[in-house]
Formats: structure tokens, sequence, C-alpha cells
């Protein structure tokens, strides 16, 4: 899936992907950033807004 601007979709849908990808290829968020081409603190941002944030020992998203 290509996306062009991923920090434009709406926070739940970002959530999905990105959970996806740390899942099957990304090993830390770092890397995630990198492969979505968003920083790190824009994707935090998003996820604060829904009240999910980053959990290194899962590595992945999980709501507050």
């Amino acid at each position: 899936m290509e996306l062009n601007h991923p920090e434009r979709l709406e926070p739940h849908i970002l959530l999905g992907i990105a959970n996806e990808r740390l899942r099957l290829s990304c090993k830390n968020l770092q890397q995630l950033s990198d492969d979505l081409d968003v920083p790190v603190k824009q994707l935090e941002r998003l996820m604060k807004q829904i009240h999910y944030h980053y959990q290194i020992k899962n590595n992945q998203f999980t709501h507050d």
C-alpha cells in the first residue's frame, strides 16, 4: 500500500497501519517513522489525540 501522506489519515486508521507495520516489518518507532516518512514526534502527537502511546516493550501503540 502506498501512503503519500499518512499524517493526514484519520488517527484510528493510522493506528492500524502503524501497529501492523510495527508487528510485521519495523523493529522500533524510529524505523516506523522512517518507513512512513513521518517524524517520531508527529506520530506520537497523532496517537496521543486518540489516547494511545508507543510501548517499547511490546513494540506497538497501546491505549492509555
